[in-house]
């Protein structure tokens, strides 16, 4: 099951593995990336146990696009933890090009020593060792790729954070099934706790409690205006 919705935020899709956090953070980045190879965009992802989310703010052809990226080009008879080249390169591309593989290299070089936090009393901002490990990510990237520490911050992500082995069961699994794709006036029951995991992320001064209630009498607003007119008419 998939899902699409535009809003006043942009041009949202949901879609429902049902494989657990960790698999649908992998699916999320791997969707992202095939989808900005087709056109430019810019995607805000949310995941939960249940399903994932990719937000755009600018307009994507889910019809037609997403049978197309989820196919995941396996070869017959691969086992699922020898990843085909071509799948476990998108994989790792997705990874460079979102935060997953930073955000570990920030813990490993921090970890190593190659970042220094400060003496004590007089440790280092956040803000700064963000800073510092971004500049040490950057290089190694592009003059060392094949760098200690990269090689661990993508070994790490691939078997910790993303659960490759079910990643690829998920993928398969997904490119068996027949797509069910629905366009949406409003969230549904399953597309709504995503939207709100989305908000967790955001800097705001009003507490999510309260963003949450909001949406939540908006949606009840729109179903009595639904209902009322079907009662009138019975």
């Amino acid at each position: 099951l998939a899902e699409t919705l535009k809003s006043r935020e942009g041009w949202h899709l949901f879609l429902y593995p049902f494989a657990g956090r960790h698999v649908h953070l992998g699916i999320a980045s791997l969707l992202a990336w095939r989808a900005a190879q087709l056109q430019p965009a810019t995607f805000s992802m949310a995941v939960n146990d249940y399903g994932l989310e990719l937000l755009s703010s600018t307009p994507v052809d889910w019809v037609n696009a997403l049978p197309r990226i989820l196919e995941t080009r396996l070869p017959p008879g691969v086992a699922p933890p020898e990843l085909p080249d071509d799948l476990l390169k998108e994989i790792l591309d997705s990874m460079n090009a979102g935060e997953l593989a930073q955000r570990r290299f920030r813990e490993i070089a921090r970890v190593s020593g190659l970042i220094f936090q400060g003496f004590p009393g007089a440790a280092k901002s956040m803000r700064q060792v963000q800073a510092s490990s971004g500049l040490f990510y950057d290089v190694f990237r592009k003059y060392d790729p094949g760098n200690l520490l990269l090689t661990q911050a993508e070994r790490e992500v691939l078997s910790q954070e993303l659960d490759i082995a079910r990643l690829q069961h998920t993928l398969e699994r997904l490119r068996e099934r027949e797509l069910d794709l629905r366009v949406l006036e409003r969230p549904t029951p399953f597309g709504f706790p995503l939207l709100v995991e989305r908000f967790r992320e955001k800097l705001s001064n009003e507490s999510l409690a309260d963003r949450v209630a909001r949406m939540v009498q908006n949606l009840e607003q729109v179903a009595d205006a639904t209902v009322k007119p079907r009662r009138a008419a019975s």
